[in-house]
């Protein structure tokens, strides 16, 4: 019942991570996005909020293939998830169990930095177009995020319809719109587009003073 894009961009100060995702019930921010400067994981269908927060603490030490493909070993209900993600070496790992419901999949693009993944979708195009808005979009990493959920929602999307929405960026410089939350709203990615430029307009506005205090 969710769909979701992680990506990591490589920038001169280090790199940069993002994850967006939309699904058909309230507060995904709260279950789906982990990120760390290690890297960038969505757990998602039958959702296991362990297979993200572990998986983020164990990137220092291993791959994010390992890392998931091992908590996935230890899961009894492994073929209800899904789950994706990136990490700071530049792997990539998707993983679908068989037991999710209506059209699911994934796609794994790792010379570009990018995983997708989605269940009970309306049909497969919507991953295919959140990938291609991404790689189309300008930008930076939050916008081109925000892009791509509009883009497979366009495609089809969550085929119940869309509740909430959410945005996760860590770059090497925090900003106030690098985690951002629709929790429940009618045109929930719409919403997030709406709060982006919103906190992006804010956030332009802080002196490097202001900003020292507030993410010291």
């Amino acid at each position: 019942m969710t769909f979701s894009i992680c990506v990591r961009e490589e920038t001169d100060d280090g790199p940069v991570f993002g994850v967006a995702v939309a699904t058909d019930a309230p507060a995904v921010g709260a279950l789906a996005p982990c990120i760390s400067h290690d890297g960038v994981i969505s757990t998602q269908s039958f959702v296991n909020v362990r297979l993200g927060r572990r998986g983020i603490e164990l990137l220092p030490d291993l791959a994010v293939d390992d890392a998931l493909s091992g908590l996935l070993t230890q899961d009894d209900h492994r073929e209800l998830r899904q789950v994706h993600g990136i990490d700071f070496r530049g792997n990539a790992y998707a993983f679908s169990g068989d037991e999710c419901d209506g059209w699911f999949g994934h796609e794994v693009h790792g010379d570009e930095g990018i995983t997708v993944a989605g269940n009970m979708l309306a049909n497969g195009e919507t991953l295919s177009a959140a990938v291609e808005a991404y790689r189309e979009s300008d930008g930076q990493v939050g916008e081109r995020l925000v892009d791509a959920l509009a883009a497979g929602k366009e495609a089809g999307g969550d085929k119940r319809g869309h509740t909430s929405a959410a945005l996760k960026v860590k770059a090497p410089e925090t900003t106030i719109y690098h985690d951002l939350r629709v929790d429940e709203h009618e045109t929930p990615i719409a919403e997030l587009r709406r709060v982006y430029e919103s906190a992006r307009e804010a956030s332009e506005q802080f002196t490097e003073a202001k900003k020292s205090r507030i993410f010291d």
